[in-house]
Parts: structure tokens; C-alpha cells; sequence
């Protein structure tokens, strides 16, 4: 396991220093709660596919084993921010919480919480700091080749840090260019510590008003996912990729008070274990996905959403694809 590279101690720092330079001039607070229910035919691919984003976590660790049966999952989540200037500009801190609560199958359930800070540079440019903590992660109950007393099965699960960078820059009223940079740890509990994997990821997104009332917002990730080759050589067992992602979303405004939301997204991992043994080996995996939303503004600060999400995915080394649907309602309630 690595150690992190940003302790707990060197965020609080960084924020205190964003803190520092605000000595404000005015200060605004601002909150909400959002709670959706769901639907999915797949518990082991949830939250895969709902974090299949380019605003969320498109490499969540690999799912070897889907098809573990249908359930109903909630997701409550509220967030709280402050905004105040600077000598810069703007400057605000977010912080965020929510979860996934499964009816039946509670191994899965598990909370996601991020602390975002952004400080506008310039009237047109600003820079983001974002911290993502996933815990307790369940992936799945995964059969272990070779242990101690003989082939057995274990409950797989890790802890996920991801901390990132964004600059956002406005190269037009209507045209917004952000590139990104992203650092992450994934520290599996034993008896699959030797999964542990830290990853890079590059990317850039571009968000364009091509009139108003339609939106696009495009984007594309590389990212490089290492493991320690000390750790899987015992168990040949090495999830170490290299991952392509893209991503469209298309907002269209039907009628004042009522939006509807595209998405496509696509991804392909290509896995370099080196050992011929391990499934992984030569072993890729092409992800395709799409997703339609609607969303109603109740009222000024209430929102209603439905939506519906497929997903197809298929290893080089299995025969079929694996097909995933999700569908929802819910609603946000903004302060």
C-alpha cells in the first residue's frame, strides 16, 4: 500500500490558506439535498455505471464478476457551499456527502463524500481543487486461486482517494475549455491488498451553448492505472490498465421549465498484466453506455428528474456482453 501523498493534514492546510486570502467583502451561503430512487438489474455494475461520468469516477475499480441479481437502491445526498471574494476574484468552498443504500443486498450500500474549492484568477479563468473520498466499497464476493488453505472465496472491497485539478478557462460567451488532472489511490482491504492501484489521468472537456436552449459538453480522459509487482506475482492476478474514456452530453430545453438530457459514453481498457496465466492477460474491455433524463423545475428551488441509463460491456476473453439497466425518479431541493 502507498503511502498518500496528500495527508489529511496538507488539504486542511491548502484550505486555510484559500481561507486566508478571501478577507471578504461579502459572503453567501448556499445548500440543498437530492434524493433519487432506483431501479437496477445488476447491484454488482450500480455504481459503475452511475459513476460512468466525466464529472464523476469512469475507472471505478473493474467488476469481474456481474449478474449478482436486481434491486432497489436510494440515494440521498446534500451539499453545502460559501462563496466570498478575494484580491483574485470569487472564491468558493463546497463540501458534498451522499450514498447508495440497497434494499436487499447491503453489502453494496456505501456513502461518497468530495470537498471542492475554486478560485476564479481572472474574469474568465478559474482553478479548482477537488478531493473525492469513496469508503468501504464493496466490489463483489471474488473467488481467490490460490490461498492459504486452498481455493475460497472473499468479500472484495477498497477505499478510493481521488484528488484532482482543474483550470477552466471561457474562450468565448458561449464556449468554455476545461482541462484536468487527476491522482488516485485504491487500497483494497486483505485478503486483496495486492490489487492496491494508484492511477493518473489526463483530460479535457469542453462545454459549448450552441443556442439557448441547447448545450453540449464533450470530453475525453486518458488515464494509466499501476499496481506493485512485488504484491501480484504470488496470486498472477494483475488489474494494472490503460484507459480511454469519451464522453457527449446533449441539454436540450423543450419547454421553459422542462429539460432533457443525452448522454453517450464510451470507454475501453486495455489491461497489462504480464503474467499468461492471470485472465487479465492480452484482456480488454469496451464499455458502451447511454443515458436519457428529464428534468422539471417544479419551482424555483425544487427540481423533479426521471431518467433511464443502458449499459453494455464485454471482456475480449467472454463470449457475450454483459447488458445493465438503471432507472429512476427523483427530486432537489435547493437553498
Amino acid at each position: 500500500m502507498w503511502v498518500h501523498s496528500f495527508s489529511l493534514r496538507r488539504q486542511i492546510v491548502l484550505l486555510a490558506v484559500f481561507s486566508v486570502m478571501s478577507n471578504a467583502a461579502y459572503a453567501e451561503w448556499s445548500s440543498g439535498f437530492d434524493f433519487s430512487t432506483y431501479y437496477t438489474d445488476d447491484v454488482g455494475l450500480f455504481s459503475v455505471t452511475r459513476r460512468l461520468s466525466l464529472d464523476e469516477d469512469p475507472t471505478q475499480p473493474i467488476v469481474d464478476e456481474p449478474n449478482q441479481g436486481a434491486d432497489a437502491v436510494y440515494e440521498p445526498s446534500a451539499y453545502v457551499s460559501w462563496a466570498t471574494e478575494n484580491a483574485l476574484g470569487e472564491f468558493e468552498l463546497t463540501l458534498d456527502a451522499g450514498g447508495y443504500i440497497f434494499n436487499n443486498y447491503s453489502a453494496y450500500t456505501h456513502g461518497f463524500f468530495q470537498m471542492e474549492v475554486a478560485q476564479a484568477l481572472t474574469e474568465k479563468t478559474t482553478i479548482k481543487f477537488l478531493y473525492d473520498f469513496v469508503p468501504r466499497l464493496f466490489v463483489g464476493v471474488k473467488s481467490l486461486s490460490q490461498d492459504e488453505h486452498g481455493e475460497g472465496e472473499a468479500d472484495e472491497r477498497l477505499n478510493s482517494h481521488i484528488w484532482s485539478m482543474h483550470l477552466e478557462h471561457e474562450l468565448f460567451n458561449n464556449l468554455m475549455l476545461r482541462g484536468l488532472v487527476r491522482y488516485g489511490l485504491r487500497d483494497y482491504d486483505q485478503p486483496f491488498a495486492y490489487r492496491d492501484t494508484q492511477f493518473f489521468t489526463v483530460g479535457s472537456h469542453f462545454e459549448w451553448a450552441i443556442t439557448s436552449d441547447i448545450e453540449l459538453l464533450a470530453g475525453y480522459h486518458f488515464e494509466r492505472g499501476y499496481t506493485d509487482h512485488k504484491q501480484t506475482v504470488y496470486y498472477q492476478d494483475d488489474i494494472a490498465y490503460i484507459n480511454h474514456f469519451a464522453s457527449a452530453e446533449l441539454k436540450i430545453h423543450l419547454l421553459p421549465k422542462l429539460e432533457m438530457r443525452v448522454i453517450f459514453d464510451y470507454e475501453h481498457n486495455d489491461f497489462t498484466s504480464s503474467y499468461t496465466e492471470d485472465i487479465h492477460y492480452a484482456g480488454n474491455e469496451n464499455v458502451y453506455q447511454g443515458e436519457l433524463e428529464f428534468l422539471y423545475e417544479l419551482t424555483e428551488t425544487t427540481l423533479l428528474k426521471a431518467g433511464w441509463q443502458h449499459g453494455s460491456r464485454k471482456f475480449n476473453y467472454e463470449q457475450f456482453s454483459v447488458q445493465n439497466n438503471n432507472v429512476w425518479l427523483g427530486v432537489e431541493f435547493h437553498i
